[in-house]
């Protein structure tokens, strides 16, 4: 199962399992409490207004600027990644990294492109790759050692550019906003027309 699979089922069974979603306002501003009766853990508040989705709650702080109408119609369609790159603000950094995959993915790119047959200094310029992945914990650290590697090796501009997103990795949180914005619209729907029934 992939990363995202996996973070979903996780998200989805243990973050958001017995969730409800209330809303109120109108189409045009719009607030979804998205949360487990009786308990703030992993509470969310949506707020839809303009063109904006504000994310808060025991989960961060995100700002989505969307290029159509934050209503719930739109939003139910949107995949993970057309959500994710609508992202203008996050509470954290906007990329996690993640030192396996990036010695994996390090890995294959050598093997694929024989670079240590290639380049005379092929395993010398790996081996500090692999040190600049071990010293870093995030992808601005991670940046920061590989540029070093650059400029003080053979390295070229263009494997510094393929091996510049090695490791890089969406956080939990964002898939979490996604998911569970996705959820509440679902649960509202289902309830939109037992609601109807009673008004009738």
């Amino acid at each position: 199962m992939e990363y995202v699979e996996k973070a979903t089922k996780d998200i989805r069974d243990n973050w958001f399992g017995d969730h409800v979603a209330e809303i109120q306002g109108e189409e045009g501003l719009q607030v979804i409490y998205w949360g487990k009766p009786g308990t703030n853990m992993y509470r969310t508040k949506f707020v839809l207004a303009g063109y904006n989705v504000f994310i808060s709650g025991d989960i961060g702080e995100a700002v989505y600027n969307l290029t159509c109408p934050a209503t719930l119609e739109n939003i139910k369609g949107f995949n993970l990644g057309y959500f994710t790159e609508k992202l203008t603000a996050f509470c954290e950094e906007r990329w996690n990294f993640d030192e396996e995959k990036a010695k994996r993915e390090l890995d294959e790119y050598w093997k694929e492109y024989d670079i240590n047959e290639t380049r005379e200094d092929g395993q010398e310029v790996y081996d500090r790759i692999i040190s600049a992945i071990d010293e870093s914990s995030s992808m601005e650290g991670y940046h920061f050692w590989l540029s070093d590697v650059y400029h003080s090796s053979s390295l070229d501009s263009d494997t510094l550019e393929d091996l510049w997103n090695f490791g890089k990795r969406l956080p939990r949180r964002l898939i979490g906003y996604w998911l569970g914005l996705q959820m509440a619209i679902e649960q509202l729907e289902k309830s939109k027309p037992a609601a109807e029934a009673v008004t009738l």
